[in-house]
């Protein structure tokens, strides 16, 4: 009998030991960490959640999934060819400074998905460069004109992103390269 008490006891000990630990495994399934500088979209099935979970430990429902998008400053480098006012081909290295709206990452996710830069931001910025510089002569990239350019390209990927929930910080130019006959001629 005393034999029979003790493998009881050793048995319920391991009994509760395991409903405790079950219980914790299922509880940490109504819970999710969205790291620092991060959001999380709560995606259950298709149906995407308008709120957005902020930074640290967020309780959710354990069979949806948490998307989570980067709300950090990121940059994108791009290297392109562009055309300048008298149809010169000038080679042009800049970058664009950009981050995230975290009231609109749900709606992003809803619309984009979370390839956003590649959909949205990089063809835009593209784009909005090849218009700016159109409008200036290829001399005038190498003079004060070069800030009043970034302005412009700011200015322009600005109003076309922002309703997209894409944030603009800054466009600097790295790099302009004229052609060879330019720049003999400077």
């Amino acid at each position: 009998l005393k034999q029979y008490n003790e493998t009881f006891r050793q048995g319920r000990t391991i009994s509760l030991l395991l409903a405790v630990v079950f219980g914790l495994i299922a509880f940490t399934r109504f819970l999710t960490v969205v790291p620092a500088g991060n959001v999380g979209v709560v995606d259950f099935f298709g149906s995407v959640s308008d709120k957005t979970l902020r930074s640290g430990i967020n309780f959710r429902n354990p069979l949806a999934r948490v998307i989570k998008f980067s709300i950090k400053t990121q940059q994108v480098f791009e290297v392109m060819a562009v055309p300048s006012k008298e149809g010169l081909t000038v080679n042009l290295d800049a970058s664009v400074l950009y981050h995230l709206d975290p009231e609109k990452a749900a709606e992003v996710y809803k619309t984009v998905g979370v390839n956003f830069v590649e959909v949205i931001l990089e063809p835009q910025f593209r784009s909005v460069c090849r218009g700016v510089t159109a409008g200036f002569e290829a001399k005038a990239l190498y003079t004060s004109q070069r800030e009043t350019l970034a302005q412009m390209i700011s200015e322009d990927l600005k109003k076309t992103v922002s309703q997209r929930g894409i944030i603009v910080e800054t466009t600097p130019l790295r790099k302009i390269e004229l052609p060879r006959k330019v720049t003999d001629a400077i």
